[in-house]
């Protein structure tokens, strides 16, 4: 894949420049979010959507967790789907991505988005990967 980004005259490394997050889908957000800490993470965020989901951060070292926990109805996913439910790139412009993401065949699957998170929000959009794996790309604000 790099190399079609590289003929396309696509450069990736302003693109992407790090991990945003991994996400983890939890039956119970709170027992998840006891297990993390009792391994040194420590709470970065939460974050009031309302109604009934619920999603938090949790920070070690460079290392950020985002846990949810979200009601079975609606879900792109199988309601058994539990853990690891995607990996986040950070990237410095979520419209550039979509684009390059367009000209190298990848459909977005959800976004862009805004979500309140961190300091100012962030601007997210995911695609699938070959495994059906979700992808986020996400721009923080």
């Amino acid at each position: 894949m790099a190399s079609t980004a590289r003929a396309r005259g696509f450069d990736m490394a302003h693109r992407i420049n790090g991990l945003m997050h991994v996400g983890l889908r939890c039956a119970d957000i709170e027992r998840a979010a006891g297990f993390y800490r009792s391994l040194g993470f420590e709470p970065r965020q939460t974050l009031a959507l309302g109604g009934p989901v619920a999603v938090q951060f949790l920070q070690l070292g460079e290392l950020t967790l985002e846990l949810y926990q979200l009601p079975d109805e609606g879900l792109t996913r199988p309601a058994s789907a539990y853990g690891i439910d995607h990996i986040a790139l950070r990237v410095t412009d979520v419209a550039a991505t979509q684009r390059w993401l367009a000209e190298l065949g990848y459909p977005v699957i959800e976004g862009p988005t805004l979500q309140p998170s961190g300091a100012n929000g962030v601007r997210y959009l995911m695609i699938a990967g070959p495994d059906g794996e979700r992808v986020e790309f996400s721009q923080p604000l």
